[in-house]
């Protein structure tokens, strides 16, 4: 698998099925794909977020900007399905949409469509990785796969979003 993007070393990892490899790679927001596939209606269950000085080096952030950070889990009626932890940057996005963010636990994929905000997603990272805190979230012990993209707006970057799930979600089907 030599000289692929990462996008493409994940549509060539035959140990995924094809729903973890469309999560994984999709730019798009995952919790209309979340309701598709698994026939659930999700909810965003806000574990935490905090105001810091700082975020992750894919915002560029200025001294004295303020980020967002915000940690969810997306649940549907039978369990949690997806965890998601936010970096976003206050100062670039609408101020409605700010206020949204802190007080109210709706997903970030329906604030974009509100605020009729065009964006652009690029994924900078796709991973496994073993992290027993997340995986309890999720009631199994098990590796996760994890992808992390950033959220562009007429060339400003708004934010760093990183989303994971248990390998044990959406495995592959043995015929």
């Amino acid at each position: 698998m030599t000289n692929l993007t990462p996008d493409r070393v994940v549509v060539a990892d035959a140990t995924l099925g094809e729903f973890q490899k469309i999560l994984l790679t999709t730019d798009g927001t995952v919790t209309q794909l979340l309701e598709i596939h698994t026939g659930e209606k999700m909810r965003v269950v806000k574990l935490g977020h905090a105001m810091v000085s700082e975020g992750p080096h894919w915002l560029q952030v200025s001294p004295g900007e303020t980020v967002l950070s915000r940690r969810i889990l997306l649940c549907g009626d039978s369990r949690p399905w997806l965890y998601a932890n936010s970096w976003l940057v206050l100062s670039r996005l609408p101020a409605g949409m700010q206020e949204t963010l802190l007080h109210t636990d709706t997903p970030i994929g329906q604030l974009w469509r509100a605020a009729k905000l065009e964006t652009y997603r690029e994924i900078v990272d796709f991973r496994r990785e073993q992290d027993p805190v997340i995986s309890g979230l999720f009631g199994v012990d098990a590796e996760l796969l994890s992808r992390s993209y950033v959220i562009r707006s007429g060339g400003a970057v708004m934010g760093l979003i990183e989303e994971k799930f248990p390998v044990t979600h959406f495995a592959r089907k043995i015929a």
